[in-house]
């Protein structure tokens, strides 16, 4: 899976504004471009939009427990929570929460200006760039009140430095060296990230060895992290996120490198059930020509008259009747057998008005029977090598084949 990661410039949205950009991998170099000159993205391409830090603010506020937090009820209390602590009118603004919040837990709140980001989103998508995600450039670390040290970052030039402070109050910047005296008190427990022009600046000034960190780095991790601040009117519905988090996970499960082993495997598995199954066909299949040509055998061995085989077990019962008819003898699906297995099996004192035999069936019309009589009937019928059962108004008894179980009537 391949990424497309956006700075979101800090000026509203135009045709001419410069985003800074970098596809993703570790050697990638940041670089700028306007949305009709970044790179082309087709559906295997996640497009991640970073808010910078000097663009958002964060809020640590209790959501209330036992209510039904979500959509429109849930940016109400969002906007109940936070309407005095910021300084623009709310509908003017954006929130996000962070990721797994809960209700009746404190949790961090993104806020942003609601059209400065709809417009950026809007650009991109006019320019074919559609944002899969939208994450912060810096986020507060755990949650409010975690024993956490707080993490440094300085970034720009000496002419022009900031300092990024990232701790479990939020995030905040800094001019440098100038808000030094903020953080003093606590530097001593703090981790320093430097981008290369200024590393040694800031070291000169933070007496802490820093860890250097390229700009496209710095996009890169804040792509890497499990926020999404595309929530509420960015993200449409619910089932809108749900189907973004599916996407991600179907295009990690089918593209990244870490899951080629487990694809892989799942290509063999299936791959030796398909070949299993058609060795197991391929032999049934195998058995019943074989049981067909022995019958076909067995057929021309005993009537070497036949030439031409298509149905052996027909062919054969047809000609045993054909020798039985010409020696003399009433086969049991005759008129005879099937009268005399029929008399036996009727109830006493049972009329019949019409009988037709045909092909093998003797038929009985207007027979009325209770479901005592009919169960009894059938009882004597297959004690006599005969089976009856009905259709429609009539009574059909045939001869009972040899190894079948009778029909019962319905």
């Amino acid at each position: 899976m391949s990424h497309l990661i956006l700075s979101l410039p800090l000026t509203a949205a135009s045709p001419s504004s410069l985003y800074a950009f970098t596809e993703g991998t570790a050697t990638a170099s940041l670089r700028q471009a306007s949305p009709a000159l970044l790179p082309p993205v087709d559906r295997n391409t996640e497009v991640v939009a970073v808010i910078p830090a000097a663009a958002l603010s964060w809020h640590a506020v209790d959501l209330p427990a036992g209510k039904a937090l979500r959509g429109p009820s849930l940016r109400a209390v969002l906007v109940g929570l936070l309407e005095e602590r910021v300084l623009d009118e709310a509908q003017q603004l954006h929130f996000a929460l962070q990721p797994h919040w809960q209700a009746g837990q404190t949790t961090w709140i993104a806020v942003c200006h609601k059209s400065w980001l709809q417009g950026h989103l809007r650009g991109l998508e006019a320019a074919g760039i559609l944002v899969n995600r939208v994450v912060p450039e810096l986020s507060p670390l755990s949650h409010p009140g975690a024993d956490v040290g707080m993490q440094l970052l300085v970034t720009g030039t000496p002419q022009a430095a900031w300092l990024w402070v990232s701790d479990v109050q939020g995030v905040w910047g800094l001019p440098f060296p100038s808000g030094l005296v903020t953080v003093n008190a606590q530097r001593g427990h703090a981790q320093l990230s430097a981008e290369p022009a200024v590393a040694e600046w800031a070291e000169h000034h933070l007496h802490l060895k820093p860890s250097l960190i390229q700009p496209a780095e710095r996009l890169l991790k804040a792509a890497l992290g499990d926020w999404d601040l595309a929530q509420f009117e960015l993200a449409a519905t619910g089932s809108a996120r749900w189907a973004k988090t599916l996407g991600r996970v179907k295009q990690a499960l089918w593209q990244s490198s870490a899951w080629r082993p487990a694809r892989w495997g799942l290509g063999m598995l299936v791959l030796s059930q398909l070949l299993g199954l058609n060795a197991w066909a391929w032999k049934l299949q195998a058995d019943l020509h074989q049981r067909q040509s022995s019958l076909a055998q067995v057929m021309v061995q005993t009537f070497p008259e036949i030439q031409v085989v298509v149905d052996a077990p027909l062919q054969m019962r047809r000609e045993v009747q054909r020798l039985r008819q010409a020696a003399g003898q009433a086969g049991n699906d005759g008129l005879e057998p099937l009268l005399a297995a029929l008399g036996q099996a009727l109830p006493a004192g049972t009329a019949l008005k019409q009988i037709d035999f045909q092909a093998g069936e003797l038929r009985l019309k207007d027979l009325t029977l209770t479901d005592a009589q009919a169960t009894q009937m059938q009882i004597q019928l297959q004690a006599h090598q005969a089976q009856g059962r009905r259709d429609g108004a009539e009574w059909v008894i045939t001869a009972l084949i040899s190894g079948s179980s009778p029909r019962s009537a319905p």
